[in-house]
């Protein structure tokens, strides 16, 4: 005897299936394309770097001998993190989750009656950790800026009037917005030519700081070039998560 699928008036699966790949917002999104944005956190900043991150503070903090460069390498990465151009050096994240606490309810029945639920319990405390991996370059964008941002937050805290916070934006973007119904397979994978890359989701953090060098990318001789990332911990205050609709946010 052979189960049957109901019919739910579908008369080809794989005709129905085309059908997602042929609407933009039932497209397979790539996890891998995103982009990295800092901007400042309010206004009365220019830069999403603190001001107080500088050689001069950083020498009096007394826990290196020497400045890591902090002032040249805000000079170098400066086009990067005026809030008009990405971080490209970001190549890799880790998101904020959401967990919520969910039992059943009722205690060991001896005549074999089952607990009542799922319900509720409690909200957990949302994860306000974002990770993000830098790249490593010759001039080390970890080393020469965040690296002393963290050692400069472990003096001050969020209790002094420095303002060492930022704002860091995710962009995650789909290959291109497919404006016409298509016909093809190989038109709905690859698009029409001079279409551009839209946005489809953003994760917005606010009052971002980093707390932690996850991985300091230990070297070792190897017999091929070994390019590495760095892993930063951010603690960040609120979030939100955008989904543009048609283009409009």
């Amino acid at each position: 005897m052979s189960v049957k699928l109901p019919s739910l008036e579908k008369q080809n699966l794989r005709e129905s299936f085309f059908e997602l790949l042929q609407n933009f917002p039932t497209y397979p999104a790539a996890r891998n394309f995103f982009l990295v944005s800092f901007s400042p956190p309010n206004d009365k900043r220019t830069s999403p770097i603190p001001d107080a991150l500088t050689d001069a503070n950083q020498k009096q903090l007394g826990i290196t001998r020497n400045s890591p460069g902090v002032d040249k390498a805000l000079d170098t990465y400066k086009k990067y993190l005026s809030g008009n151009e990405f971080m490209y050096l970001a190549t890799g994240i880790d998101l904020t989750t959401e967990t919520l606490g969910v039992e059943n309810k009722g205690g060991e029945y001896p005549n074999g009656l089952l607990p009542v639920g799922p319900f509720m319990e409690q909200r957990a405390y949302p994860d306000n950790d974002l990770d993000i991996a830098f790249s490593e370059s010759n001039i080390s964008f970890v080393d020469t800026i965040i690296r002393p941002w963290i050692q400069l937050y472990s003096v001050h805290g969020n209790f002094d009037d420095l303002d060492l916070t930022t704002n860091i934006d995710i962009y995650f973007i789909a290959k291109e917005q497919l404006t016409t119904r298509k016909k093809t397979f190989g038109s709905v994978l690859f698009g029409t030519s001079g279409g551009s890359p839209v946005v489809r989701k953003i994760y917005k953090y606010r009052d971002c700081i980093p707390y932690n060098i996850v991985d300091a990318s230990v070297a070792q001789y190897e017999s091929e070039q070994d390019i590495g990332s760095v892993a930063v911990k951010w603690r960040f205050s609120t979030y939100d998560v955008i989904t543009p609709i048609d283009g409009q946010l």
